[in-house]
């Protein structure tokens, strides 16, 4: 898209079809400088062919799809302006077909069994290893078999694995972590990272990469990022490392690293904007950071023939968890210690009623995610189609549903 920009700019306003083209990923001096220096004599020709291939897309599907729905509003005496596209219409689409399978669904009762025991002093609760009993006779039946014994340790499993640091930032992931850890909309949280942007604060954040590359300066960042007394201490744990080797995922963008904090002081933002740019800095620091040891241990409890199973997961190293505090949130469930023939004291075993459920409704985040597994859209467009079917009123509150409106869009584009 910037490459179509400057083109249009240069050809429809300056008159001339190439220029110099610079690439940078920050707005700090040094690297507009080292951009200006080693610019291209060249436009790249092919990225201005992609995206104005886009644009002829987007108004042979967008513009003439919108105008027809529109009309076709007009022509029954109403006035509304509609809108679908080869972006929107899919998206619309995948959450009505959602809000179908919802409206659908027909619940199925099931029953568990669930102990509640005692051993060496120590409340324990174990869940019967069939999990789901789909016969009521079933599960009284087992309930009767454990009525009035005891139950005894009949083996300890312990797993110790490592939990590897997040991946640093595309926009994609930081729309959705943004969204789940703060509430923000995609398009907020695209527009307050467009503002650290242009503050010099983070790098461009249009982008899907999920690689850091070593001339970005890994230790000039954390110098100074290190002046700054929130992070000086996870700072210098980094800078006392003889190597600094990012955990990067496996996505690439040919123009922008993963988005990345250039060191600068935040000077100048409110706290919204704060709140986006210590969410990126921390997990920029995390990336460097040693692997977590967690362990997981699984408990098999014998009541007469009955087996049940307790789980229980810990963390015995936090290592890049520090670092991503307080973003990184780990379930924690400890267990009393325990050992092959230890005795559990069985205080009661209850029968809980419960039914399937329907699949969950789409949230921002995750239909932000889906957009991009299916290719809708890019990492600059998803968040603005989104906030568009919002806007036109075809979907509403945070558990996406598809309004009236929006469903006869996606019913007359269905059969038209």
């Amino acid at each position: 898209e910037g490459s179509v920009i400057a083109y249009n700019i240069l050809r429809f306003i300056c008159g001339v079809k190439d220029g110099k083209r610079m690439k940078f990923s920050t707005l700090t001096p040094s690297d507009l400088v080292e951009a200006y220096e080693n610019s291209s004599p060249h436009l790249d020709f092919s990225q201005v062919e992609a995206g104005l291939t886009r644009h002829y897309m987007d108004w042979y599907f967008g513009i003439n799809i919108s105008r027809a729905l529109t009309l076709s509003v007009e022509h029954v005496g109403g006035f509304w302006t509609l809108s679908a596209g080869r972006v929107q219409g899919p998206t619309l689409n995948i959450l009505e077909e959602r809000q179908k399978e919802i409206m659908k669904f027909k619940p199925a009762p099931f029953w568990q069994l669930e102990l509640h025991g005692v051993l060496d002093g120590k409340k324990i609760i174990a869940l019967h290893e069939k999990d789901k009993f789909w016969k009521k006779d079933e599960v009284e039946g087992a309930m009767g078999n454990c009525k009035g014994k005891d139950g005894v340790v009949d083996k300890v499993e312990k797993k110790k694995h490592k939990q590897y640091p997040p991946f640093p930032f595309d926009l994609t992931t930081l729309q959705r972590e943004a969204y789940n850890r703060f509430g923000y909309s995609p398009k907020q949280t695209l527009d307050m990272a467009q503002g650290l942007y242009e503050h010099a604060l983070i790098s461009y954040p249009r982008t899907s990469s999920q690689k850091l590359p070593a001339k970005i300066g890994y230790k000039n960042i954390l110098k100074k990022l290190s002046g700054q007394k929130k992070y000086e201490e996870l700072c210098e744990k980094l800078l006392g490392r003889k190597f600094l080797r990012p955990n990067e995922g496996k996505k690439e963008d040919p123009a922008h690293p993963a988005i990345f904090p250039t060191g600068n002081k935040p000077k100048k933002i409110n706290r919204y904007q704060m709140k986006v740019y210590d969410l990126i800095v921390k997990r920029f620091l995390a990336v460097f950071a040693d692997p977590a040891l967690r362990e997981q241990v699984r408990v098999e409890i014998k009541v007469d023939g009955e087996t049940f199973l307790a789980h229980g997961i810990r963390t015995l190293k936090s290592n890049w968890i520090d670092f991503y505090k307080p973003y990184a949130v780990f379930k924690e469930e400890i267990l009393p210690e325990v050992s092959k023939g230890d005795k559990v004291k069985v205080d009661k075993i209850l029968i809980i009623d419960k039914e399937t459920e329907p699949p969950s409704r789409y949230s921002q985040a995750s239909i932000l995610k889906e957009m991009e597994n299916l290719g809708l859209g890019t990492k600059a467009t998803r968040a603005h189609i989104l906030q568009t079917l919002y806007d036109r009123g075809y979907i509403r509150e945070r558990s996406i549903q598809v309004t009236d409106l929006g469903e006869a869009v996606v019913n007359a584009l269905g059969k038209y």
